[in-house]
């Protein structure tokens, strides 16, 4: 990556938005007044280039034998005006909303999922990640801008990069890795903030002077950001300035991550004009052509709301008209929706249907801006709308969502005293109208509504003036840190809520260390630790090193963090000592924006710093709850307190257990005889009770004593058969616990070695049930290797798959299952699976075989991302010959018939309506628990109990499958 010059002469704006990408820019020295829009060069058909404002967020992969032109380097996909273009031509090759996407929890936000629901077979599809799409966005600007400025690399200028104010930590550090993988450098802004710098800058002194006369000389900014996947929250406060300085600007407050904006009024229009294109059949359109009318719709609803003022993707870089401008063109009264077809005939095979202006203006104003009172609360539950795989808001209404996050955080208040708007959708007068509107109802002070030019290019150029503010050219907003951010402690031994240290204060300043002063850790080095990290944007006081409980509606739990730091003393090392070290916990939130945390040593000459990272990529613990939802009220999963300490074995009961396996599995000893080799579980259970009640820390205690032993399993077919069956059962579900990664990257490569005594079928049978158990641990690689050695004995006989050579596995059934667990296979082999299992229940009543097409068909995976669920089509087939069977001789038929046909409320997931309701009703007629047939009506949440049923048998104690 090209290193940004010690002394950049311009400062570069860019806002990489959901639906567009602006750049802007000024010399460092320059005048607010003098930011400047970069036009952007992109294809606007196949083979023309033009340079525009507004370049869509949008990557397009071409078809076979298309040949656009390729002048920026953006193959093997077309970015810009032509991809949008296409993208609505072709179904099923477009990669929209990649900004969403990298604030999607339940994905692998570095896996290439993206275009969402691209057929399995679609060989020739190129697929990226979320990261990946963002990054080529930025090096398609990076690119054209050094076209354009060749002794000005963009490289090598101050670039500020907007986010929404409500992304979270990893969104925001996925966003600057996709900055470095550009080749750029950047330091992040708020986007609403950016918006306001934009306007300060339009104002000018006289502008902010007549804003405090209106407010009586101290304002309460409120803006409201929707964006085209996002709506963004703050609260900036505008005073009179002490001695030197004109006015004082600082950000009160920001909102919670809102995945809802103009993508969800486009999925509103379109679920209201599919039954007019497919004439009211009650069909609906797959997730390609479904895509193709989201875009017909936007590019409808843009003409309609806006008058034609951006539908073309084109705006004056030097526009200053707000929306309601009486210059602009009126609207149409209605405007065409075609969906065009599959193949060559996009005339014959094409679907149209008009939509109006006034339906257009109602499911906007109606659904997403009605009427809210200031005490007004969103709508919370189990459950929200998904769509394209994106989980968006369960509550459409923006401004019950303004209501809440103005009553949080200005109690006082009945209002604010202006208000600033910014997003397309305030393009329409109407829209703008309504929102003013309901907040002046609330009976606050009369309500400044501040003029918002250009709101495509707002955020942009107010990240411009941003940069020159740090450069001492116009006012700076303060208000540091959005958010308090806290390490969460272990639980009281006597019960009650689970503490946290406070290590970032709400409002801590860019670049400033803040250490939990009086609170010194211990450290535990030389093997992996995880730290529970959580954030809270309540508008009390804490300090850095508060001790605060971690109540259910104060606080967002974060990814946690995990990572193994050298003991540095090799004397420990090698006596198999864990080591200890006092620390004090640090935190800074750095100056591009992120949050930076590292525990420092005390009380030596030369302390040791040990950086925590945030963990970007899954990493195994991807079993959480369902899409959509935290529980009722928000609670953070992780808040809550864990099992009480008596539930957790230590001691000497635990030395005496380890004991036990060291003196079979240690050392080679005469004097163990073969039936203590067979009893070692029974013994393992007379001192530390039965398996069931082990916590997860003295199974893997238990893991950690037996691993080293490995090459001990050899010794005989007693010794092997045992160490599976221990190491398995003590490591399940592979996940949960900071030493996991480390503990399944030490075992994997036994998987390899098999078995010493391939004759033992019960050796066999344990081999496969504790890679079973640990599955969820194992990385993708892993997960294929073992179902390239199995596919040989499980596919039918007509498949002729050659089988290694003295490789004879018993215990095909435990094999099956386990290959039935690999969630991480990629969806096509998957599938290919349970087609070799359905065979076999034409002429096997084997319950477990449905069992088993029932997990490879799951809609909701146990702990893989969801990008690996198989296609819809494949379960619909399942689902044919699951319905032709006697459920009552088949116990695994109902629960298998729910995790086929659950709902998801993600079209590229979901098995069709009519195949849906004919299982809920066969549930209903079998007698089914009525939290199955919901599952299937409705969007629910999947339960722990079910999740962890998928493993087979009871997770530790203590561990619990959480969203993450």
């Amino acid at each position: 990556m090209s290193a940004p010059a010690n002394n950049p002469s311009l400062i570069v704006g860019i806002d990489l938005g959901t639906t567009h990408t602006v750049v802007a820019w000024a010399e460092r020295d320059a005048e607010p007044g003098a930011i400047r829009v970069f036009s952007i060069p992109q294809l606007v058909t196949a083979t023309e280039v033009e340079a525009r404002p507004l370049l869509p967020s949008l990557l397009y992969a071409p078809l076979p034998g298309e040949a656009p032109a390729d002048p920026f380097g953006d193959a093997p996909f077309a970015i810009g005006e032509h991809a949008r273009r296409r993208g609505g031509e072709v179904p099923g090759r477009l990669i929209a909303s990649a900004k969403s996407w990298l604030c999607h929890p339940t994905v692998d936000r570095t896996a290439p999922i993206l275009p969402w629901g691209a057929p399995e077979d679609a060989a020739s599809l190129p697929r990226v990640s979320p990261l990946d799409a963002s990054a080529r966005l930025l090096a398609h600007v990076r690119r054209t801008w050094d076209d354009a400025f060749p002794d000005r690399p963009l490289a090598a200028q101050e670039v500020v990069l907007t986010v929404p104010a409500s992304f979270d930590q990893v969104a925001r550090e996925l966003t600057v890795e996709a900055a470095r993988s550009a080749g750029l450098s950047a330091r992040l802004l708020e986007e609403p903030q950016a918006a306001f710098y934009d306007f300060m800058r339009l104002a000018g002194a006289e502008g902010l002077d007549a804003l405090l006369a209106r407010s009586g000389g101290d304002a309460t900014v409120l803006v409201c950001d929707v964006g085209g996947g996002t709506t963004d929250l703050s609260l900036i406060r505008v005073a009179r300035a002490a001695e030197g300085r004109p006015v004082e600007v600082s950000r009160v407050a920001v909102g919670h991550h809102l995945l809802l904006g103009g993508d969800n009024m486009d999925l509103a229009l379109a679920h209201l004009c599919e039954p007019r294109l497919v004439g009211g059949t009650g069909e609906k359109l797959d997730p390609a052509r479904f895509g193709q009318l989201v875009l017909a719709c936007r590019a409808a609803k843009e003409r309609l709301l806006d008058g034609g003022a951006s539908a073309s993707g084109v705006a004056s870089a030097n526009s200053v008209a707000s929306a309601g401008s009486r210059d602009a063109p009126a609207p149409p009264d209605e405007a065409p929706v075609t969906v065009l077809s599959h193949g060559a005939r996009l005339v014959g095979g094409a679907l149209t249907t008009r939509l109006g202006r006034e339906e257009v203006e109602g499911i906007v104003l109606d659904g997403f801006f009605p009427e809210a009172p200031r005490d007004a609360r969103p709508q919370r539950g189990r459950s929200g709308l998904v769509a394209f795989g994106l989980p968006y808001e369960r509550d459409a209404a923006i401004t019950r969502h303004v209501a809440w996050f103005f009553a949080r955080h200005a109690p006082e208040a009945r209002g604010p005293t202006a208000l600033l708007l910014n997003g397309g959708v305030f393009r329409a007068r109407r829209v703008a109208e309504r929102l003013a509107q309901v907040i002046e109802r609330w009976g606050g002070p009369r309500l400044d509504v501040l003029p918002h030019a250009d709101p495509d290019l707002a955020v942009a150029r107010g990240a411009v003036a941003y940069g020159l503010a740090l450069a001492g050219r116009g006012v700076r907003i303060e208000g540091g840190a959005a958010r308090g951010y806290y390490v969460g402690l272990e639980p009281p031994a006597g019960g009650g809520p689970r503490p946290a240290v406070c290590v970032v204060p709400r409002g801590a300043k860019e670049g400033s260390v803040h250490a939990a002063a009086g609170r010194t850790f211990a450290l535990a080095v030389g093997r992996p630790v995880r730290f529970d990290l959580f954030a809270s944007d309540d508008a009390r006081a804490d300090r850095a090193g508060d001790l605060v409980p971690l109540e259910e509606d104060r606080f967002e739990a974060l990814p946690p963090v995990a990572v193994a730091f050298d003991a540095g003393d090799a004397a420990r090392a090698a006596a198999g000592k864990q080591a200890e070290v006092r620390v004090q916990i640090e935190g800074e939130l750095t100056a591009i924006g992120t949050l930076d945390l590292a525990c420092v040593e005390v009380g030596v000459p030369a302390p040791r710093r040990f950086r925590l990272a945030f963990q970007l990529r899954e990493d195994g613990r991807g079993a959480r709850a369902a899409e959509g939802g935290a529980p009722e009220g928000g609670a953070p999963e992780r808040a809550q307190a864990r099992p009480p300490a008596a539930a957790t074995l230590g001691g000497r009961r635990l030395e005496e257990a380890r004991e036990a396996i060291e003196r079979v599995f240690g050392k080679g000893r005469p004097d163990v005889a073969p039936r203590e080799v067979k009893n070692l579980v029974r013994e393992l259970e007379r001192v530390l009770s039965e398996r069931a009640t082990w916590t997860t820390e003295t199974a893997r205690a238990l893991f950690d004593t037996l691993a080293p032993s490995a090459r001990s399993r050899r010794r005989s077919a007693d010794h092997e058969r045992v160490f599976w069956s221990l190491a398995g059962y003590c490591l399940r579900p592979g996940f949960g616990d900071a030493g996991d990664p480390a503990r399944v990257a030490a075992i994997a490569p036994l998987f390899a070695e098999r078995l010493a005594f391939p004759q033992e079928a019960r050796s066999w049978q344990q081999f496969w049930i504790a890679w079973r158990r640990i599955a969820g641990g194992l990385d993708e690689p892993l997960q294929v290797a073992i179902r390239d050695l199995a596919d040989p004995f499980l596919a039918p006989a007509e498949q002729r798959l050659k089988k290694p050579k003295g490789v004879k596995p018993e215990a095909l059934d435990d094999l099956l299952e386990l290959c039935a667990s690999l969630e991480r296979v990629p969806a096509g082999r998957r599938s290919e699976l349970g087609a070799w299992i359905l065979e076999r229940t034409w002429t096997d009543r084997d319950a477990r075989l449905w069992a088993a097409i029932g997990r490879i068909g799951a809609r909701v995976p146990a702990y893989a991302s969801v990008h690996h669920v198989v296609s819809p089509a494949a379960a619909e087939r399942w689902l044919d010959h699951l319905m032709r069977e006697k459920w009552q001789e088949l116990p695994s038929a109902a629960p298998a018939a729910v995790q086929l046909a659950r709902r998801t409320g993600d079209r590229a997931r979901d098995v069709s309506d009519r195949i849906r309701g004919e299982v809920e009703r066969r549930l209903v007629k079998a007698g089914a628990p009525e939290a199955w047939v919901r599952a299937v009506r409705e969007v629910v949440a999947v339960e722990e109990a079910e999740r962890a049923a998928f493993f087979g048998e009871g997770l530790p104690v203590g561990l619990r499958l959480v969203s993450e």
